[in-house]
Order: structure tokens, then sequence, then C-alpha cells
């Protein structure tokens, strides 16, 4: 019995080190990604089949959803939980994660990535190389924290959301479900749900639109 990784790009892939970094068994990980005829294998690590494959492949019970875009990851996770499967977290073992901080099923916290004391991180989420999240924070369920990123104390992401490169959250702040935070923003108060802000600070300059959102299964 080993772990799958689904997708073989580049967050895959990094979940994959991190993986074989933290682990202290030498476990069989291997890929599924639905160019893997294509792929063959990567870094000589074969890429097993699509993911469709996966759903019926008794060998791994084990996987960990390798995805960047959160929609996609979401749909994924899901349907893998249905078919039975146990989402695996990773946490690299040059992270400072409180003892007192959770981190839900399926997420990954990279090299550098800090959550304090009470931070609360959901199922999915993202914690990407050099964030953090301040104590008693809130990440949601497939929410994404990017390299750089920086939440204060009992900021809070709602489910879905995208933090880009650098963006710093005051404390308390909340940014609603599935909303996009540009790189380098700077959050000085809540942000509406499916909302796309930039600038410093920053301000919403669009609604999403429906087609830019996942559809929404149970």
């Amino acid at each position: 019995m080993g772990t799958a990784i689904v997708g073989a790009g580049g967050h895959g892939r990094v979940a994959f080190e991190c993986l074989e970094l933290s682990q202290t068994t030498a476990e069989e990980i291997v890929y599924f990604d639905d160019e893997w005829q294509a792929l063959g294998e990567v870094d000589g690590i074969p890429v097993l089949g699509p993911v469709s494959a996966l759903l019926e492949d008794d060998r791994f019970e084990r996987v960990f959803v390798g995805i960047g875009d959160n929609r996609i990851r979401r749909r994924i996770s899901l349907g893998l939980l249905a078919a039975g499967k146990s989402l695996v977290t990773i946490v690299h073992p040059a992270t400072t994660i409180s003892p007192r901080a959770t981190l839900g099923e399926g997420t990954i916290a990279i090299a550098g990535a800090v959550a304090n004391r009470g931070a609360r991180v959901g199922h999915g989420a993202i914690l990407n190389t050099l964030c953090s999240v301040g104590h008693d924070c809130i990440v949601g369920d497939y929410a994404q924290v990017s390299p750089g990123a920086n939440l204060g104390g009992a900021a809070c992401l709602d489910e879905g959301v995208f933090l880009g490169i650098g963006v710093r959250l005051v404390p308390e702040v909340r940014v609603g479900a599935w909303s996009v935070v540009g790189a380098g923003a700077v959050v000085l108060e809540d942000v509406p749900e499916r909302s796309f802000c930039i600038g410093v600070p920053a301000r919403v300059v669009r609604r999403l639109r429906d087609d830019e959102l996942p559809t929404v299964e149970g």
C-alpha cells in the first residue's frame, strides 16, 4: 500500500517532495494524472493512469490532490472521498505549525509556512512557501495562501479563497467565499464573497461570474 498524488504538474511535484521528506518509512508514492499517457513518468516516478483509474485502484487508499486550482481540487477531492479514499495531510518538516493549530484532511503546509496557536485550517487548503497564518485565524476548506502572504491574528478566509503572493491581511478581517485577492494587496476591511480585489489598500474591482466558480456538490 502506498500514497497516490493526483496531478503531476508543479504543485503535485512539490507535494511529492514534501511527503517524501516528511515520511518516517519508505512508502511508495506514485502519480495519477489525466495526461498520464503523455507524461509516462515524472522525475523517475511513474504516472500510473488518469484520475478515473485511481477511483477503482485498491492499492492506493491514501491520496493527496496536488492540484493548484481551488475549484478543481475541491471537485476531485469530493469524488475521491465518495469513492472511499482517504485524503492525506502533508506537512513539510521545515514548517512551524503550532501544536494548538489544526490542519484538515488533504491540506498541505509547504516549507517555511507558519500556523500559530489556535489557527484552524480546513480541508484541502494550501499553505504555501513562507506564508504565515496568525493566532486564531480561520482558513476555510480549499482556500489557498500563496507564498509570502500573511494573515494577522483572527483573520478569516472563507471556503475557496485565493490569496496571491505577498498579500497582507490586518487582524480580524474576513475574505468571503471564493474571492480572489491579487498579489501584493493589503486587505484592511472585509471582502464580500465572489469578489476580485487588488491594490493597497485592497479594493473590489469586480464580482466573479458564476462560470468562474465550482459547481457545489453536496
